[in-house]
């Protein structure tokens, strides 16, 4: 199968573009086409907007993307993914920016950063650097919905931020009385108006946290027998969840 080439570009741009039959590249946009994909005139790219839709376009010889003709100008358009599920994960020193990237290749729909009580003073917080990773995995990926990434919070403001019509879950550890998460997934057959999983800090959550969490309604779960990293623990919990989506709205 020939590869696909895909373009993330914002909604703003495609609907002034629609009216012309034409996308303008920035300078960056034109380099990786040219550049980096090696593509000459009349190449196809596909672009996608981030929000559902996919435009066929070529390469024309003056550098920009002209609409295909053949498929109209009108895009192919998906609705979004139900239930929308969330990832909120701990800040840490290393792993972030593979979490990011796996995160939107699994399917997750928003992406919450946290300052969790015992995230170590290395850790970094670096949006416009994850932002450039879920740019190129949405376009790597083939999705047609890009993740939201939400601005950093503390943990005392993020437990009462999510509604509580969501299927609210915080991963824990040693906790014999919380059910594991696939045991959970497996008798959850509804879907709830949207579903977040919580990852603590390498250092564990703090018995403060774990009681505000569990004030505000967030239901504990255990994802093995094993201590995990928070990355791998991340992965883990968006793989499960994600399976689970998919598996309740094929039945």
């Amino acid at each position: 199968m020939a590869e696909r080439r895909r373009l993330l570009i914002e909604p703003a741009r495609l609907r002034s573009a629609q009216a012309l039959s034409r996308i303008g590249l920035t300078v960056a946009e034109a380099r990786y086409l040219k550049r980096v994909l090696r593509l000459r005139p009349g190449a196809e790219v596909h672009v996608v907007s981030g929000c559902g839709q996919l435009f066929s376009t070529r390469l024309t010889t003056e550098g920009d993307l002209a609409l295909d003709s053949e498929l109209g100008a009108l895009p192919y358009t998906v609705a979004a993914p139900h239930p929308p599920l969330g990832l909120a994960v701990s800040l840490m020193r290393r792993g972030m920016d593979e979490v990011m990237r796996m995160a939107c290749e699994l399917g997750v729909d928003r992406l919450q950063p946290l300052q969790a009580q015992r995230c170590v003073p290395q850790a970094e917080y670096r949006p416009d650097r994850w932002g450039v990773i879920l740019r190129e995995a949405v376009e790597q990926c083939e999705r047609l919905w890009a993740p939201e990434l939400l601005p950093v919070l503390s943990t005392d403001d993020w437990w009462g931020n999510p509604s509580a019509e969501h299927l609210r879950l915080i991963a824990v550890t040693r906790d014999q009385a919380c059910s594991d998460l696939s045991t959970l997934l497996a008798v959850t057959k509804s879907l709830p108006d949207g579903c977040w999983i919580t990852i603590g800090p390498e250092g564990g959550w703090t018995s403060a946290e774990l009681l505000s969490a569990a004030e505000a309604g967030w239901c504990g779960v255990g994802l093995g027998d094993t201590i995990l990293r928070s990355s791998t623990a991340a992965v883990a919990a968006t793989t499960a969840l994600c399976s689970w989506r998919r598996e309740v709205q094929r039945s």
